[in-house]
């Protein structure tokens, strides 16, 4: 069944399915809704999840074999398999088909994509993924639709916004949304109180001096460690909340996934930062950390972060600001660190 992104959290919650695929070429909206998936996921006893990043070179019996082994460590799991390209080959389209004549009621498969071409969701091997779950395209945002998303994406953080601060953000961001998205959030830091005008937000988004969540990674994927370790000192001392740096740091690393795959399947670094939207000003750095960091790589990072969410909420031991720490100098490609999570 195809349904739009509003109406899959309703949807799941009314009828269950074995696979959701999420797909598009707005790499914020898809990474969000997948970030919906997996947390349903959680809250329905889906505990262990399984990450598959596929190119070219992807072996699909890994992906009957995640559907056939039984998790060690829970009772119900989720496969997590990105594809760095919509267009699927034989062995592909033959393994998803497997997968789907028996699937397990205790595997949930997610699937995340660029766009799926309109010539694709009409052949049969597609069209058997429908009979058994969700497919969601996700659209870009229009300019005629950019002032209310963003209007929708202050609400979401406790702000509100009135027209002249609105087009001030729409005006900077140039319809790429993972800016936008940084920029609410860095008014979210920034503002003061819930109701922002033209002159709070241009204050806000034009003040560069006070330390900062998004120059702490920038000077990180730059391999600027040292410098990086220090902002971040200077934001634990100023009383900023953990978590909320962790997500920022986690959704730069998730994309960085999503762009490594696409290289590493052989294409221009270039031509992938353009794909998936990224700030001109910004290519110099991300492509740094391209350079840098495979996506195994990359994987075992979101990993370390996912046991530091766990150490802000309690459930284990860890110190939360010195494994910050330890993950940015994994993303600067500080050796020590690597060293450490190897042994």
């Amino acid at each position: 069944m195809q349904i739009k992104t509003d109406q899959l959290l309703a949807q799941l919650q009314k009828q269950p399915v074995s696979v959701i695929w999420i797909a598009g070429d707005e790499t914020l909206l898809v990474q969000e809704s997948c970030d919906a998936v997996r947390k349903f996921a959680r809250e329905q006893g889906f505990s262990d999840r399984e990450v598959y990043s596929v190119n070219s070179q992807f072996d699909w019996n890994m992906l009957l074999e995640a559907g056939n082994s039984l998790s060690l460590f829970a009772d119900r799991k989720l496969i997590d398999l990105r594809l760095s390209s919509a267009k699927l080959d034989n062995n592909a389209k033959k393994a998803l088909q497997g997968y789907l004549e028996n699937p397990s009621e205790d595997n949930l498969l997610l699937i995340s994509s660029p766009r799926v071409e309109k010539a694709s969701t009409q052949a049969k091997w597609f069209r058997q993924i429908e009979a058994a779950g969700y497919f969601v395209p996700v659209w870009p945002i229009s300019n005629q639709q950019l002032p209310g998303w963003i209007r929708q994406r202050l609400r979401s953080q406790g702000m509100n916004a009135d027209d002249q601060a609105v087009q001030i953000l729409c005006q900077r961001i140039e319809g790429n949304l993972l800016a936008a998205a940084q920029e609410i959030d860095k008014l979210s830091l920034l503002s003061e109180g819930k109701d922002l005008d033209a002159q709070t937000v241009a204050r806000a988004v034009a003040d560069s001096s006070r330390f900062n969540v998004f120059s702490l990674i920038d000077d990180a994927l730059q391999g600027h460690c040292s410098r990086a370790l220090n902002i971040l000192q200077h934001l634990q001392a100023e009383g900023e909340d953990a978590l909320k740096i962790l997500n920022f740091v986690c959704r730069e690393i998730r994309n960085l996934i999503v762009m490594a795959a696409q290289v590493e399947k052989g294409q221009n670094i270039n031509d992938v930062m353009q794909q998936n939207r990224v700030w001109g000003k910004r290519m110099p750095v991300v492509g740094m950390a391209l350079s840098k960091h495979e996506s195994i790589a990359l994987e075992t990072m979101l990993e370390h972060a996912a046991r530091i969410d766990q150490s802000v909420k309690g459930l284990n031991r860890l110190n939360t600001w010195d494994e910050l720490s330890s993950l940015l100098m994994k993303i600067a490609g500080n050796d020590l660190a690597l060293n450490q999570e190897l042994h």
